[in-house]
Order: C-alpha cells, then sequence, then structure tokens
C-alpha cells in the first residue's frame, strides 16, 4: 500500500464517536502499520490540538479526552513533512486556484509534490483532489 497524506478530517473521526460516516476514516485507522504509514504537512499537529480544543469548548469532549487524544497521536507512527520556505510561499496560490484555505492547501501540495493519496473527508478538499488529479485514498474492504 505505502505512504499516504493524512488530512486532519479524517483523524478527527478516529476520536470523535458522534461523528457520522466514520468507516471510512476507521477503515484508515485500522490498516496504520509500518508498511502504510501518513504523512502529514507539519501544520497538521496544530490543526489536530486546535480542533479538539474547539471541541472541548463545544462540549462534544472534555479537556482530559483530548489530552488523552493528543498522547495517542504522539504515540502513532505519522511521518511529518517540513516544506522549504518557498513551497509555504506559494501555498496561497494553490489555494486561490483551488478555493480552498491555505491549511487545506498544504495537505493538497505535498499529496502533488510526493505523488501520493490524500485520505480527507472535507468536500472542499476532494473536489480540489479531483481538479489537481491527486487520488483518493482507497482502502481495501
Amino acid at each position: 500500500m505505502g505512504a499516504f497524506v493524512l488530512d486532519t478530517s479524517i483523524a478527527l473521526k478516529w476520536f470523535l464517536e458522534d461523528e457520522t460516516d466514520r468507516a471510512y476514516s476507521l477503515a484508515i485507522l485500522n490498516s496504520l502499520s509500518d508498511e502504510y504509514r501518513p504523512i502529514v504537512p507539519w501544520l497538521w499537529f496544530y490543526e489536530m490540538a486546535n480542533v479538539l480544543l474547539i471541541q472541548v469548548h463545544r462540549k462534544r469532549i472534555v479537556f482530559e479526552e483530548a489530552k488523552a487524544f493528543l498522547g495517542l497521536i504522539g504515540e502513532m507512527a505519522i511521518d511529518i513533512d517540513a516544506p522549504d520556505k518557498r513551497t509555504i510561499l506559494e501555498l496561497p496560490y494553490l489555494a486561490r486556484e483551488h478555493h480552498l484555505t491555505g491549511y487545506d492547501a498544504a495537505f493538497l501540495e505535498l499529496a502533488i509534490r510526493l505523488a501520493l493519496p490524500l485520505a480527507t473527508s472535507d468536500q472542499a478538499l476532494i473536489r480540489a483532489a479531483a481538479a489537481a488529479q491527486v487520488p483518493l485514498l482507497q482502502i481495501p474492504g
């Protein structure tokens, strides 16, 4: 199977049991291994911390759960990509071209640059991946 780019929208569903349509994200989680590893842009960890904190504020989880989830993420075999300055400064152009946030453009850029499939449930990112001819991750059933 190999490597793939993991979007925050997928990982968040690992921890929020009241999320709808979790099957795809849980299938990804269950298939992680040394041979099947996600790679994320460096901002992914900041984004995960932020979205979990938002869920605490919305009272979907308590702070202790957010801390536990972040601890689990810290133990997972997830590769981190640290792009160079030029790549980061070009993200607004990619975001504009595909109608994405700068954050989502980082995931698309990484998938394009490394020629990897993208795992996401974000509809804007799915549309952008199709336009950029980036395949979505398919989990064998």
